[in-house]
């Protein structure tokens, strides 16, 4: 009988270990976090997984940054540095991204929903999956753009102000 206890124990820590093993982990760095706040300046950060939606982080440094999976929904990045930035499945869904430096930034799998990116700099930059229902293109640079299975191209508005992006 206690055998039989011990063996369950066993087994179930053993699932509970490769549970943990195989979960994603994206824990942003509190420190990080609280200086984009304080002072917009954040090249090279982490802050993978963290909350930082409805901010103003206009002219913000963040380049090179990790924000794989944040929440920056209706942020404010009007001319943020964004360059070389991990974003990958971040929501950045309704943000201001008007004139932004993404370059060689990684979007994929991100929701762009309704984000303006009007006269952005997206060269080199990775949307792959992404989804971009309502987005705004709108003088962006798109040269080298990746949008590998990028998710309703033709409900968002194309760099020369027309309907739909080819994907």
């Amino acid at each position: 009988m206690l055998v039989e206890i011990r063996l369950k124990t066993l087994t179930v820590a053993i699932i509970f270990s490769f549970i943990g093993l195989t979960a994603p982990i994206y824990a942003e760095n509190p420190d990080h976090v609280a200086k984009l706040k304080k002072t917009k300046q954040c090249p090279g950060c982490d802050l993978s997984g963290a909350d930082i939606s409805k901010l103003n982080l206009k002219n913000a440094n963040l380049k090179g940054a990790n924000l794989r999976s944040a929440n920056l929904s209706e942020s404010n990045l009007l001319q943020a540095d964004l360059e070389g930035a991990i974003l990958t499945g971040a929501n950045l869904d309704s943000a201001n991204l008007i004139g932004a430096n993404l370059k060689n930034a990684k979007l994929n799998s991100a929701d762009l929903g309704r984000v303006k990116f009007m006269d952005a700099n997206l060269t080199g930059a990775s949307l792959a999956n992404a989804y971009i229902h309502s987005a705004n293109f709108t003088g962006a640079d798109m040269s080298g753009v990746i949008l590998n299975g990028t998710q309703h191209c033709g409900y968002a508005i194309a760099p020369d102000g027309s309907g739909g992006i080819r994907c």
